[in-house]
């Protein structure tokens, strides 16, 4: 689970966010210079990457995994984006609720298998443990402080003829070559990849 969580959220939900993002103060005269925030549902995504673990995965089923993406677009043409903590650990408690329930599934069926005269609570005392020092121990491994962390991006944009190009750090142009279909409506900045032309963005 550490390994999925660090290995794709970052990338995924900064990719998310260019889905479409609401709350801005973007205007036609300063283009989307402003602070937007975009509620990422990355549940879909966690599932069908834990239904590829043949230990766990058949009985975890992620009910909602839910981040708020904050932006920041300047009007020097950088910008920030950041994980909301109150939503990432809203996140993990469900997350680890969750994957408490699927453990204790998952050892009654390791259980009813070996036909062993035990409960789940007696096989973790025999091994010296209990579900919730196993939740603690994910707790360490990865938190939501983490979560928030690897969600940090800044770095230079463009936006032009319905075009977004992030650079992936402050000392980095970007490049309008890679970019992100972009319509700025209101308070609504909606982008679309396009398939041909769309960059990879990856904090």
């Amino acid at each position: 689970m550490k390994k999925i969580l660090a290995l794709t959220l970052s990338l995924i939900l900064a990719v998310a966010l260019l889905a479409g993002c609401g709350g801005g103060s973007g205007s036609a005269d300063k283009g989307i210079a402003g602070d937007w925030a975009a509620n990422v549902d990355m549940t879909q995504y966690l599932n069908d990457l834990l239904s590829a673990d043949e230990e766990i995965g058949s009985y975890l089923t992620l009910d909602n995994f839910s981040i708020k993406l904050l932006a920041t677009f300047n009007e020097d043409g950088t910008y920030s984006m950041k994980g909301d903590p109150e939503s990432a650990q809203a996140a993990m408690d469900g997350l680890k609720e969750q994957l408490k329930t699927a453990m204790y599934s998952y050892l009654e069926a390791m259980i009813k298998e070996n036909e062993m005269d035990v409960t789940v609570d007696e096989l973790l005392e025999q091994a010296g443990t209990t579900m919730d020092d196993l939740m603690t121990e994910m707790d360490a491994s990865y938190s939501a402080d983490d979560l928030v962390g690897d969600l940090n991006m800044e770095g230079k944009y463009i936006f032009e003829d319905g075009k977004l190009a992030l650079s992936q750090s402050p000392d980095q142009d970007a490049d309008i070559n890679q970019y992100e279909n972009a319509e700025l409506k209101g308070d609504t900045l909606t982008l679309t990849s396009d398939d041909e032309n769309g960059g990879d963005f990856a904090g």
